[in-house]
């Protein structure tokens, strides 16, 4: 079925088939991009927030290797999925071994309030005490491959308290502007509540016999063909059978995808005391929008950039001062800052990961057909330094990922390239995120 055999062209066999041009992937002789081995959909979430790490109470001392014992101070809500995450640390230092090798280039070392769009783009033009990304970020490249396979709306950015900060971009110099109230992300995706059981199963039982015809049909066409063509068939055929075994081994989206519940209604987001339950909301909104499958490529941001515009944690019992100055004091508060960062990957991070790995998927959970990268817009927040990005990752995207370890690296590593092999696992060939002179990926560490 080659260009010069339009006869035989895949959009001939599917008019042939009386189908449409959404199953021209079930026509391609390589394994559809964006989803696993398992056929399953693999996804990818980034959640971010600024004013770096207190870097004794994050990095694992360990050598190298699985992950043992209790994790650090600042990631102990993850300890119950240990086995799920990698953390990243130089070999020869407490500190992360990615950089923002763009802003350093723009001559930005101490640039961490503007760092925002290089950590999912790995380029940027700095200006004074601003930023601009100059390419897309990974969640919109995810997006637009997954587009170019007819699922539409893959994309999903929200957040909490971004202001006018941004992770994701839909291309130089064009940010994508995150959904910041949770009831309007609600009534989008679950106003129409979700399907009983009977309806899923029809739907299932519908998608089932379209795949049957598409088999059967194929099978009678690779009947007229020659051999070589013939052994093309029998790939699509195959995929047809692993599609048809995701159908019915697959939880039932009637049991899996269940409609969050934001209560109380009404609040206002602008006002402190309501930010736990904004990034609640939040949370609770990404992990159902995943699970039910409207969205694959999602960013979560849990403040600006700028510092936190006065945010301050009472609940804490931290009135005061705001995020930004607590960041500030470096060494000398620590202590407040810890307790600020654990209630942010308990309050989200951990409870995003607790939805996701309640849900089986195939042999595994949605966990497992996910990847989760947790970012921040600097190394410590008393010096906004970026050359030591905290990177952390939970899920290994399908089986991509070697999970459960601590991986070192003997020098410092682009940003970019943990951003390319994140783009690897999601089934996109990429040779590198960002300018050419920071092409490569970090594969060869990280693959299981």
């Amino acid at each position: 079925m080659s260009p010069e055999n339009p006869k035989y062209s895949r959009r001939a066999v599917l008019k042939r088939l009386g189908l449409g041009a959404a199953f021209l992937p079930l026509l391609s002789t390589e394994r559809a991009r964006a989803a696993n081995a398992g056929g399953f959909p693999t996804r990818f979430i980034a959640v971010t927030w600024t004013d770096g790490i207190c870097p004794p109470s994050f990095y694992s001392t360990g050598e190298a290797g699985p992950l043992t014992g209790t994790l650090p101070a600042t990631l102990q809500a993850l300890s119950p999925w240990s086995s799920k995450v990698t953390l990243f640390r130089h070999a020869s230092s407490v500190q992360s071994p990615f950089e923002l090798t763009t802003m350093i280039d723009a001559q930005s070392p101490y640039g961490g309030h503007w760092s925002y769009p290089a950590l999912l783009t790995g380029d940027v033009t700095v200006n004074g005490t601003s930023s601009t990304a100059n390419a897309p970020s990974i969640d919109q490249i995810i997006a637009n491959d997954l587009g170019s396979q007819g699922v539409n709306n893959a994309l999903l950015n929200v957040g909490c308290r971004p202001f006018t900060t941004y992770t994701s971009w839909r291309g130089a110099k064009t940010p994508n502007t995150p959904q910041t109230d949770p009831y309007k992300l609600f009534n989008k995706f679950f106003s129409g509540g979700a399907l009983s059981t009977a309806q899923m199963n029809a739907l299932l039982s519908r998608r089932k016999s379209v795949l049957d015809y598409v088999g059967g049909e194929l099978g009678t066409f690779s009947k007229k063909l020659g051999t070589d063509d013939r052994a093309k068939v029998q790939i699509h055929l195959d995929s047809i059978r692993s599609l048809e075994k995701q159908l019915a081994s697959s939880t039932p989206p009637s049991a899996s995808c269940t409609t969050p519940v934001l209560t109380p209604t009404g609040l206002n987001f602008n006002t402190v005391a309501n930010y736990p339950n904004h990034v609640k909301f939040m949370t609770d909104l990404v992990a159902a929008a995943v699970i039910c499958g409207k969205s694959r490529a999602v960013t979560l941001d849990l403040i600006d950039n700028g510092g936190g515009n006065s945010l301050t944690f009472p609940w804490l019992e931290i009135p005061s001062p705001d995020f930004h100055a607590i960041a500030h004091q470096g060494q000398a508060n620590y202590k407040q800052k810890v307790l600020i960062d654990q209630w942010f990957y308990g309050q989200c991070v951990a409870a995003l990961v607790a939805k996701l790995a309640a849900v089986p998927e195939g042999d595994g959970t949605v966990l497992d057909n996910t990847v989760i990268l947790v970012c921040n817009d600097m190394s410590e927040g008393s010096f906004h330094f970026v050359g030591s990005i905290p990177y952390v990752m939970i899920g290994s995207a399908g089986g991509f990922f070697k999970t459960g370890r601590l991986v070192t690296f003997p020098d410092q590593v682009p940003n970019n390239k943990l951003l390319t092999s994140i783009l690897h696992a999601m089934g996109i060939t990429s040779a590198g995120v960002g300018p050419p002179k920071y092409a490569g990926d970090v594969d060869s560490a990280l693959r299981a």
